[in-house]
């Protein structure tokens, strides 16, 4: 039995790009689209469960957002899009489903510009020193040179917006000496990326 194609790219882990550094779209979108069904189908199951077991749907939460306040949500989200590591910034829905639209895309995205900017700086550094240069942009097997040398500060937009490495891509564009200033305005995309996300989450739970 064959398996049909956009099966086979929803599950490739070949990469985004073709060898010339085109993105490669439709394995691209569908991951984004995938992801996004599979973290809120979980989060709406998990809702289901936690209200059908008769608790009080938003009482531990909102207790722990009230003891955190604005920077607890806000220093994860800095962290995970600051630094390399295997973490998403979409575990923090849960803490600010309490909050307002505009809060929570206005603090989120702001921690995570911050972050990007951070992350594009000390890329600058790192980009003086040979051995940890060739390391960061090895990371994504030399697909994170090809995105930026093709899509410039394009590809932190669409990194902001898609499954794509956005630490990554931030820290390889300090590296590869990017305009600071297009990073920043480039990551400010993730302004809307929180709206939505925050958008969907609440309307599934709510």
């Amino acid at each position: 039995m064959n398996i049909p194609s956009w099966v086979g790219e929803l599950f490739d882990r070949g990469g985004y790009l073709d060898d010339e550094g085109h993105i490669k779209l439709r394995p691209l979108i569908l991951h984004t689209l995938f992801l996004m069904v599979l973290v809120f189908a979980l989060y709406w199951g998990a809702f289901r469960l936690y209200r059908s077991l008769g608790w009080n749907s938003f009482a531990s939460v909102g207790d722990l957002i009230e003891d955190l306040g604005v920077g607890g949500p806000a220093l994860y989200v800095f962290i995970v899009d600051l630094l390399i590591i295997p973490l998403s910034v979409d575990l923090i829905w849960p803490f600010v489903a309490s909050w307002s639209l505009i809060k929570a895309a206005l603090v989120l995205s702001s921690a995570s510009m911050a972050a990007a900017v951070c992350s594009h700086l000390i890329g600058r550094l790192i980009g003086l020193i040979p051995l940890f240069r060739r390391w960061v942009v090895a990371l994504s097997q030399g697909q994170t040179r090809k995105l930026i040398n093709r899509y410039g500060a394009w590809a932190i937009v669409i990194s902001a917006l898609t499954p794509m490495p956005f630490s990554t891509i931030t820290m390889a564009s300090g590296v590869l000496r990017l305009s600071f200033w297009r990073v920043l305005a480039a990551s400010s995309v993730r302004i809307l990326r929180m709206g939505l996300y925050y958008l969907i989450f609440t309307a599934l739970i709510l």
